[in-house]
């Protein structure tokens, strides 16, 4: 089966994934570092951390998109489009997102647990669905000599979301209670996420958009066991 019309695509694609791969490393490189010297400045407290973990993901997120100059269709949100009853599902989901991670606070009145599910309900969820299904799905799909443009890119995108967890691996090296499964736990976390990477990237392939896909990670967040 033929991927790409031409040798010259298929290696243009390979270099533009290289690329990738290499900003992706660059970014956790980034976030590793903030996020060390945020924490060092602060007492080893888990609210804290889960906070400077939130912060360096906006911080990078930003300087992501000072850099790289996004429009909201390189990131999967152009709305012009958009039809009523679609925008009022998309209100919809995020109103349940917002509603499950309150009514996780109201229910135990914890400071922490608010802070846990505002960075891993809302704060990754949107940074990875932009980063992943948002500019770099955009930017894959606009290759030329592609013969199955959309499916290539969904297939890499995925693909690429997995191996974006291995930088998470710094986590469970902090966490003496895990630290001697951490690699175990990274490979499940891999796994795990290969199969969040194909469901989200159906979303994105079926709705053109990103709106779905943060919904949906940030529900799998909340009740990820």
């Amino acid at each position: 089966m033929e991927i790409f019309q031409t040798h010259e695509a298929r290696n243009n694609f390979l270099k533009l994934v290289l690329k990738i791969i290499l900003v992706l490393a660059g970014i956790q490189f980034l976030r590793v570092i903030l996020f060390g010297v945020l924490s060092a400045i602060t007492q080893p407290l888990v609210s804290l951390h889960i906070i400077w973990n939130g912060l360096s993901l906006i911080i990078v997120g930003m300087i992501l998109i000072i850099y790289f100059k996004p429009s909201l269709n390189d990131l999967g949100l152009g709305y012009d489009n958009i039809r009523l009853r679609t925008r009022i599902l998309y209100i919809t989901g995020f109103s349940v997102l917002s509603t499950l991670i309150l009514s996780q606070y109201i229910s135990e009145w914890e400071l922490n647990v608010l802070i846990f599910f505002m960075v891993f309900g809302i704060i990754t969820p949107v940074f990875e669905e932009l980063l992943f299904r948002g500019y770099i799905w955009s930017k894959l799909n606009e290759s030329d000599g592609i013969i199955c443009p959309d499916i290539l890119t969904f297939l890499t995108v995925t693909l690429l979301f997995g191996v974006w967890q291995l930088g998470y691996i710094d986590f469970f090296i902090r966490n003496p209670v895990i630290m001697g499964n951490a690699g175990m736990l990274i490979i499940l976390k891999i796994g795990i996420s290969l199969v969040l990477g194909l469901i989200v990237g159906f979303l994105r392939f079926k709705s053109d958009k990103t709106y779905a896909s943060i919904i949906f990670h940030g529900l799998w967040n909340i009740f990820e066991p």
